[in-house]
């Protein structure tokens, strides 16, 4: 690394004043000797093979593995125990100053352009902007570090990230934002910080635009966009922290200059770095498997612990998995490192190397640093002990969370055998015996109550028609078109008729915002069928949910929630419905606290069926009933509570 001599020189007599020149000559040991050897070092692996990058980048992260351990179990608890539970406070008072009962849906998005909303984003975005950028940025700086043998402590790392920070508050902070709150997680799955380790589409965005060709054109285009800014910008934070390069702008173009002409390259050298990481977790695991199969054929047979060595196999690699996780971004970003010094010019560095040799002893460095703080380190790791402890506790307790009902919806009926909401669909929803048939009703232009999702026909008919402007008998002439399968229009009445006494139903009450009488005719067509203990009530609207159940009190109604978590107790609804992304068990137990019954919709995927039951949730929303109901069983068919509890907690840290 070209760095000035005399600047190191100085630096080299301030160390000693009564060192002799003798002694300061470039040797072993000595700083000029080391930034010199650093230098030789990085020249020697300019232009390195795929083979030999990849091998430098283990080497690198075999010797940063104390300070990369050690900073990402601290940070990893910082955030959760202090910062998610500071920004859910600043939050919620926010909330609640401006008057809201709780921010969920579309009243969220009122939240959010109200002055306290804007102050909230004015106050948490910068806030989770700069927690993100400080654990990349230290972990930047490990990797440069230990990509020239040098060691550093992580106070020094630290304060180094913070003096990198004035660069991101600058006319591009929105542009940083952008990348370290959206496109970073989104399209790094497993790979973003602490504070926002992944994010996803929802899947009831993802699930409808991928039903017409129109809406997975505007899918995938938009991910192909946001999939082309995240490679070019790749070095964007190593410009900033190694190379100085102040703006987003200026970093983003410094990446771009990158990586011209050597996508490939790059990804090839991720790619490889990546796998071999996750073959050597895997054989890891693998032989401890085996050493457990053979406890198992030795000690099973004749104790009867068979049921505990199954459960033990079955999970050990969830236990695995879960532990590498700790080092998935810092081989990212070392391995990005690497790949930076090898593409940029070594005399735009503007790290400084620490003034200790890479085979020196920094423990005392470190011992003076915390003896001080002896009682509040001790005190600080008590407190994380006792909350593991309540997490842990119902694993302790030998609590499975599967020792309650599990509900299964047909969302929309079972569209494997019809088309959605059609009378062949909920006929399919009958035969393989789900619990409910979820299905959604509008009112028509006659004032009926006609069962279809959209309120525009043209998905499922092709003609370009509302809903609200069509009588029942003009819907009833319509055919419906999904897949292989054809089908026709419902009235509510012919719905209820085919399922009383067969399958409970799970009604969504879907507006338009041209009804005339829709909660009444509603709740009448309930009261002539005598449907109230057959069915439940939901919608996406809290206002229609509370007039339902002023006039029929003894119907059980729910709230839709898409964004946003409410203040359960305010909203006069019995159950949630709530989407995938926003379940947690954190969630459920609030829920559950209050008597509120959780469903989750729309699960499709028999991992997330299970995790859902054993988190505690009471039933869930699937085009997939019969395979949930499988799922379910399975479940029920548990043998080990202690370990079933235990490894579903490690199996949720994972999500």
């Amino acid at each position: 690394m070209r760095l000035g001599m005399r600047q190191w020189e100085v630096a080299a007599k301030g160390r000693s004043s009564g060192e002799t020149n003798r002694n300061r000559r470039s040797r072993p040991g000595s700083i000029k000797y080391e930034v010199g050897a650093a230098c030789m070092r990085e020249g020697n692996r300019a232009k390195s093979p795929f083979y030999k990058l990849i091998v430098d980048v283990f080497r690198t992260m075999t010797f940063t593995f104390r300070e990369v351990m050690m900073f990402e179990l601290f940070y990893k608890a910082l955030t959760f125990f202090i910062f998610i539970p500071t920004i859910s406070v600043v939050f919620h008072k926010l909330l609640s100053m401006g008057g809201f009962a709780g921010a969920t849906n579309y009243e969220l998005l009122r939240f959010f352009m109200s002055k306290y909303g804007l102050l909230c984003m004015a106050l948490l975005v910068p806030t989770a902007t700069v927690l993100i950028f400080v654990e990349f940025a230290v972990l930047i700086i490990i990797s440069y570090l230990g990509q020239h043998r040098v060691r550093t402590n992580l106070l020094r790392a630290f304060l180094q990230a913070l003096s990198s920070m004035p660069s991101l508050f600058t006319f591009g902070f929105a542009g940083w934002a952008l990348y370290l709150l959206l496109i970073l997680p989104l399209l790094n799955p497993g790979l973003g910080a602490s504070l926002l380790p992944t994010l996803a589409v929802p899947n009831f965005i993802s699930g409808e635009l991928y039903k017409t060709g129109g809406g997975t054109l505007l899918y995938l285009g938009g991910l192909a966009v946001l999939l082309f800014f995240n490679i070019r910008w790749t070095f964007s934070l190593h410009a900033l922290v190694i190379g100085g390069i102040a703006g987003f702008r200026q970093a983003a173009k410094q990446s771009a200059a990158v990586m011209r002409k050597s996508y490939i390259k790059m990804t090839v050298v991720v790619g490889i770095t990546l796998l071999v990481f996750f073959v050597v977790v895997v054989l890891a695991t693998l032989l401890l498997l085996v050493v457990v199969t053979v406890a198992h054929s030795l000690i099973a047979g004749e104790t009867g612990t068979g049921g505990f060595v199954r459960s033990i196999l079955a999970k050990t690699f969830i236990v695995s998995t879960y532990a590498s996780t700790i080092f998935i971004m810092p081989l990212y970003v070392t391995t990005l490192t690497r790949l930076y010094i090898e593409k940029t010019e070594s005399h735009r560095s503007v790290l400084q190397l620490p003034e200790w040799r890479a085979d020196g002893n920094s423990t005392p460095h470190i011992r003076r640093m915390f003896r001080p703080h002896r009682s509040r380190l001790f005190m600080f790791l008590l407190l994380i002990a006792f909350a593991t402890g309540l997490v842990l506790a119902p694993a302790i307790g030998g609590k499975a969370f599967t020792d309650h009902d599990f509900v299964v919806m047909a969302h929309r009926g079972y569209t494997a055998k019809g088309v959605e909401n059609t009378i062949e669909a909920i006929q399919g929803a009958i035969d393989v015996g789900a619990d409910y048939a979820e299905i959604d009703i509008q009112e028509t232009k006659d004032g009926r109550l006609a069962v279809i999702h959209d309120t525009n026909l043209k998905r499922l008919t092709g003609k370009n028609a509302e809903v609200f402007d069509l009588t029942m008998d003009e819907l009833r002439q319509l055919e419906v078109r999904q897949g292989p399968f054809t089908g026709r229009i419902s009235t509510l009445e012919e719905i209820i008729r085919l399922t009383q006494g067969r399958i409970k139903l799970n009604i969504e009450l879907k507006t338009h915002g041209k009804e005339r009488d829709l909660v009444n005719t509603f709740v009448r067509v309930i009261r002539d069928y005598d449907l109230t203990g057959q069915c439940v009530v939901q919608s996406l609207n809290g206002d229609i949910i509370r007039q339902v159940k002023a006039l029929e009190p003894s119907l059980e109604v729910g709230y839709i929630l898409f964004a946003g978590t409410p203040r359960w107790e305010r909203t006069g609804a019995d159950f949630f419905n709530m989407e995938e992304y926003r379940v947690s068990e954190a969630v459920i137990a609030a829920a559950k606290a209050l008597n509120k019954r959780i469903y989750v919709w729309t699960v499709n995927d028999p991992a997330a069926m299970e995790r859902y039951f054993r988190m505690g949730a009471d039933g869930i929303v699937t085009d997939q009933p019969e395979q949930a109901l499988l799922v379910a069983d399975g479940v029920r068919a548990s043998e080990d509570p202690f370990f079933d509890a235990l490894f579903d907690w490690l199996d949720r840290m994972s999500y």
